[in-house]
């Protein structure tokens, strides 16, 4: 459910629902209604989402869709451990190693 979801993002943020919507300047009105499966507006879903640093799939229905194969899933979970002073130096070689496959395709 998602009013579950998003209390234990919250709790897991170190913050709490009531807390989050004040930071974003947001009404607690609707919580109620949320207890009880409703779902909040797409704009506002958005801003939950970005804030506690997940995707309205999460949100509402607890787990992440995507279009993407395994094969790009693997290559963006690599990316994603590869320490931050080693990224730049990663997508550059990867660059180069992609466009000169490229250039032998095309010969």
């Amino acid at each position: 459910m998602f009013y579950d979801r998003l209390r234990e993002l919250c709790k897991q943020n170190n913050t709490t629902v009531t807390a989050m919507l004040a930071e974003l300047g947001l009404s607690t009105g609707s919580t109620g209604n949320w207890k009880k499966g409703q779902l909040p507006k797409g704009d506002v879903l958005k801003q939950i989402a970005d804030y506690l640093n997940t995707s309205i799939d999460f949100l509402v229905y607890g787990e992440y869709k995507s279009n993407l194969s395994d094969e790009q899933m693997h290559l963006l979970e690599l990316y994603q451990i590869t320490p931050d002073r080693a990224k730049y130096k990663v997508m550059c070689d990867f660059e180069s190693i992609v466009n000169a496959e490229i250039q032998k395709f095309n010969k």
